[in-house]
C-alpha cells in the first residue's frame, strides 16, 4: 500500500510540473483577474450612470418646465394651475437663524418649499443653502440687498441680481430658474434682464403679512382663511433676516391647515410643471403694497 501511495504522489508531482503547467495556471489566474476587472469596470460604469440619472432628476426639480416658458417675456407668474392639490410655500429674505426650524417643520410634514434668499443673508449664514437644497427644496434669487429693481441703474442691477445668482449657484450647485423681485416691483425692462439670465419672476397669491404681525395666530389665519388659498396658490412668508420665530410658530398651524384641506406644498418649479400658470404683469404689485424691511 505504501508503495502504491508513493507512486500516486510521484505521478501527481510529475503532472503538476509537466511542461506548460505553470503557464496554464497563470492563464487561469489571468482569466480570473480579467473577469474581476470586467466586473469592476461594469460596476463603475453603472455607478456613473446612476449618479448622472440622480443628478438629472435633481436638476429637473429646479426646472420650471414647458408651461413657464410660455410666459410672455415682460411678465412673471403669481400662481400655478388650479388643477390638482398643490400649493407653494415660499420664504423670503433669508436665510436666517429660523431657517433651520422651518426646514425641520417642512421635513416633519414631508412638504417642500422655495426659499427666495438675499445675497447678504447668504453670506451671514454659511451652510444654509446647502441644507435647503439637501432637503429637496429650491432656492430662488431675491437680490443682494432687497432693492427695488426699477430704482436701479444697469451696474446696480447686475450687482443685485447677477452677483446673487452666482453666489447661490456656487453654494447649491444648481442653475437658478426663479427670482422674486423685492416688493413685487418690476418693469418690462428689469424683467428682460432677469429672463435673459434664465430666471422667471415669481410673485405670490396669498400674503401672510408676517412682516407686519407679531401674533402667530393672526399670520396663520391670514393664510388659512384667504379666499385665494386653493390649488395653485403661492404663499408668501419670511425666514429672515430679522427674528422670525413668530413665523415659525404660525407655520406649524399653516401646515396643519394645509393637511386638513387636502393640500400639499411643492416647490415653485414643481408647481409650474403641473399646468399653465397665472400671469403677473409689471405694475400688478406696488411698492406701497408691501413692507420695506
Amino acid at each position: 500500500m505504501l508503495a502504491i501511495a508513493g507512486l500516486v504522489v510521484v505521478a501527481a508531482l510529475a503532472y503538476a510540473f509537466r511542461p506548460g503547467a505553470s503557464d496554464q495556471a497563470s492563464s487561469q489566474v489571468e482569466t480570473s483577474q480579467s473577469a474581476i476587472d470586467r466586473a469592476a469596470e461594469k460596476a463603475a460604469k453603472n455607478a456613473v450612470a446612476g449618479a448622472k440619472a440622480a443628478d438629472a432628476v435633481e436638476q429637473r426639480l429646479w426646472s420650471n418646465g414647458q408651461f413657464a416658458s410660455k410666459v410672455p417675456p415682460s411678465d412673471g407668474v403669481n400662481a400655478g394651475t388650479s388643477a390638482g392639490s398643490a400649493v407653494a410655500l415660499t420664504f423670503d429674505d433669508g436665510p436666517g437663524k429660523e431657517t433651520w426650524d422651518v426646514l425641520a417643520l417642512l421635513k416633519r410634514y414631508r412638504m417642500r418649499a422655495t426659499f427666495f434668499v438675499t445675497g447678504q443673508s447668504v453670506v451671514k449664514n454659511p451652510g444654509a443653502l446647502a441644507a435647503i437644497a439637501a432637503d429637496g427644496h429650491v432656492v430662488g434669487n431675491h437680490t443682494w440687498t432687497h432693492a427695488s429693481l426699477p430704482s436701479l441703474k444697469a451696474p446696480q442691477l447686475k450687482a443685485e441680481i447677477a452677483d446673487t445668482q452666482a453666489l447661490i449657484e456656487q453654494e447649491t450647485g444648481h442653475k437658478l430658474t426663479t427670482m422674486r423681485p423685492p416688493f413685487g416691483d418690476f418693469t418690462a425692462k428689469t424683467n428682460a434682464y432677469v429672463r435673459a439670465r434664465g430666471m422667471l419672476p415669481v410673485l405670490w397669491t396669498v400674503d401672510s403679512n408676517d412682516w407686519a404681525h407679531r401674533d402667530a395666530q393672526t399670520i396663520a389665519t391670514n393664510v388659512l382663511n384667504s379666499p385665494q388659498l386653493k390649488p395653485g396658490a403661492i404663499i408668501l412668508l419670511h425666514d429672515g433676516p430679522i427674528n422670525r420665530q413668530v413665523t415659525v410658530d404660525a407655520l406649524l398651524m399653516i401646515l396643519d391647515g394645509l393637511v386638513a384641506r387636502g393640500l400639499r406644498s411643492v416647490t415653485i418649479p414643481e408647481l409650474l410643471r403641473v399646468g399653465p400658470p397665472s400671469i403677473a404683469r409689471p405694475g400688478d404689485y406696488k411698492l406701497s403694497d408691501y413692507a420695506t424691511d
